[in-house]
């Protein structure tokens, strides 16, 4: 499977504010978080029906914040998905400043489909997850590539 030819994911406001939530409790500790947002493909649409948050464990060290995600998690999340026919399509996480995708962040993506998204929030999401500064990437064949603020806009629809 592939979302390459995904043109809206679309994500309920109340799935954005859980998603805050998880990302702010952790920001509040100064750490790193993320969320995965699942869903399924309704024509060329992936409609956003549950926010998974995987047990991480994040740490700092010289380089800075780093979030882990354990292979039996990652297991665990993918039994999960099929037990309940959902597909991982957006990964969510924060930075404690400025919002870009690192290194770590291209090396080691939670979401391999091609086509799906990497939202990377700044300020550990004190300003929400749709703010300014929000970064969003997309899985191409040779790899992440920003998308540009018009196309993320009508790319990623949050609806009531």
């Amino acid at each position: 499977m592939t979302l390459e030819g995904t043109r809206v994911f679309r994500v309920s406001q109340s799935l954005v504010a859980t998603t805050e939530d998880a990302l702010r409790k952790a920001g509040s500790s100064g750490y790193e978080c993320f969320v995965l947002w699942t869903g399924n493909m309704e024509g060329d649409t992936f409609d956003v029906q549950h926010v998974y948050v995987p047990a991480q464990r994040s740490f700092r060290s010289t380089e800075g914040l780093h979030v882990r995600v354990d292979a039996e998690q990652l297991h665990g999340m993918n039994m999960w998905l099929y037990q309940n026919r959902q597909t991982l399509g957006i990964q969510v996480h924060t930075h404690p400043g400025e919002a870009y995708h690192s290194v770590t962040d291209d090396t080691y993506p939670i979401v391999t489909t091609l086509g799906g998204l990497s939202l990377v929030v700044p300020d550990f999401a004190q300003h929400g997850v749709m703010c300014t500064g929000t970064v969003l990437y997309r899985l191409h064949r040779d790899g992440w590539r920003i998308v540009g603020l018009d196309r993320a806009k009508r790319l990623l629809e949050v609806v009531a």
